[in-house]
């Protein structure tokens, strides 16, 4: 796929930020890095609304609020009264935290549609970054800022801006550590939540110094920071940024065991720092970061013990049980003493779509059928990945009209709405269902498993794209 845009928008961040850095070397008149700022400004605004037309998903409007926040934070009209020196908060300061809780808004519902169930390890992992993140803005920025503040609103106002970088970095962190697929994209907005956090310091730190040297830095980083957001929005795979994950547990990788580790040692290294230099301990705030921090690794170490056992019984690419799961669940005591209907659904046509479209395309398609899969049949029953493109399904205490009923919706459900294969292709997608339930069709349960893949391939046979139940008469049929 063409991607002219996403490489012109390329070559025009990196001209702005040339012109810039060019700008602070020559001590170039502030007017001159103000429309500089403004143009990068303008670009990464412009880029983000094309990104949301052109590639955004169903859900358009949480992008619309980070432009939004964009638009607020990244302007130069509006300095933050309180941080400039000003004895009492002012609109700025409203307006530009106002933005801050729009954008991790936003955030949430992205995170939302990527993990719906709110993955626990992943949270905890975010959980440890933040804590550290936090410790080091609690004892360098906020308690410095807040002691040098001239009353109770004012100290509030300065402790809030880095309080409010710090939730987005805490979601920025969610972002990169959950379960979700990590596009282009997404990596371009933790590098965008992950560089404001620099400037935003910078100018906490000189409010309450006095000592602004740094601030041309700042900037500089203010306006990378925007047109990396932009960078975002002009990237197809913007798409995919809030697409559900295919399984609930990130990998525990070698990186992030590493961050993992060094964030666990902030603490205690923060407590030597400050005793070298003389400093001021925090005591009491280090003991409860370190305390929390080694829970949250307990935590963390027994999650991976329970992730491990769902693992071996989840495949990696769906997200549904595996086969053996599923045969170990259908021949459990309690099943043979209570009616059950097993359910086998098979894609049709699915070699062609791999042929035509890639395993990528495949992939995906896997993956849609099998969230259309969990939606359609909900909580009560098991859901399995049976074969390659083949799924299985356990319905306890259903009878045959329950389960003639489910298997339609299934049906359905899966040819319904077409499937994205591919950035911006879509094909309609069927499948056969073969349905078999005891004690109608008989009690044990390898018969059932043996009547339901029959009844399949007589689907198949008779035309693909439908159900075939206890009506319909088992013939043999070549595979």
């Amino acid at each position: 796929m063409k991607r002219t845009g996403w490489w012109a928008y390329i070559v025009f961040a990196v001209g702005v930020l040339t012109a810039y850095t060019i700008a602070l070397v020559t001590a170039t008149p502030v007017a001159v890095t103000g429309v500089l700022s403004l143009t990068a400004m303008v670009g990464g605004i412009t880029a983000m609304l094309h990104g949301i037309r052109r590639y955004g998903s169903a859900s358009w409007w949480p992008w619309l609020l980070i432009a939004a926040q964009l638009l607020v934070t990244a302007t130069p009209l509006l300095p933050p009264s309180v941080l400039a020196g000003a004895p009492h908060p002012g609109a700025a300061d409203a307006l530009l935290l106002a933005s801050t809780a729009v954008g991790a808004l936003s955030l949430l519902l992205v995170l939302r549609r990527r993990t719906p169930g709110w993955d626990l390890p992943g949270v905890v992992d975010a959980a440890i970054l933040t804590v550290a993140a936090g410790l080091v803005s609690w004892v360098y920025v906020i308690a410095p800022a807040v002691g040098g503040a001239v009353d109770l609103t004012a100290r509030t106002v300065v402790a809030a801006y880095p309080l409010s970088d710090l939730l987005l970095a805490t979601l920025g962190a969610r972002l990169l550590l959950d379960a979700g697929p990590k596009p282009v994209a997404v990596r371009c907005m933790t590098g965008y939540l992950a560089l404001i956090i620099v400037p935003d310091t910078i100018s906490s730190i000189a409010a309450f110094s006095g000592d602004h040297r740094w601030m041309p830095v700042a900037y500089f980083l203010w306006t990378a920071s925007t047109l990396l957001l932009g960078l975002t929005g002009m990237h197809p795979s913007l798409r995919d940024v809030d697409a559900r994950a295919a399984t609930t547990t990130p990998d525990l990788s070698a990186t992030r065991l590493v961050a993992l580790a060094l964030a666990s040692l902030v603490a205690p290294a923060t407590l030597l720092i400050q005793y070298l230099r003389g400093a001021p301990l925090h005591v009491p705030v280090v003991v409860a970061c370190c305390s929390l921090l080694f829970l949250l690794v307990i935590a963390r170490l027994a999650g991976l013990v329970v992730t491990q056992r769902r693992m071996a019984a989840t495949d990696e690419l769906t997200g549904l049980r595996t086969r053996r799961h599923f045969r170990a669940a259908l021949n459990s005591p309690a099943r043979q003493r209570s009616a059950t209907a097993v359910l086998l659904l098979d894609i049709d046509h699915f070699k062609s779509v791999n042929d035509t479209y890639g395993h990528d395309g495949g992939d995906r398609v896997l993956r849609e059928v099998a969230h259309r899969l969990s939606v359609a049949v909900g909580s009560e029953g098991v859901l399995a990945r049976y074969g390659g493109e083949e799924f299985a399904v356990l319905l306890p205490n259903a009878s045959p009209e329950q389960a003639r009923a489910v298997a339609d919706r299934i049906h359905t459900a899966v040819r319904d709405t077409p499937v994205l294969v591919g950035p911006d292709t879509a094909i309609t997608v069927t499948a056969s269902v073969g349905v078999a339930c005891c004690p109608a069709d008989g009690t044990e349960p390898r018969q059932l498993t043996i009547l339901a893949d029959q009844r399949l391939y007589q689907a198949k046979a008779a035309g693909r794209d439908r159900v075939a139940d206890y009506s319909t008469p088992v013939v043999a049929v070549a595979a």
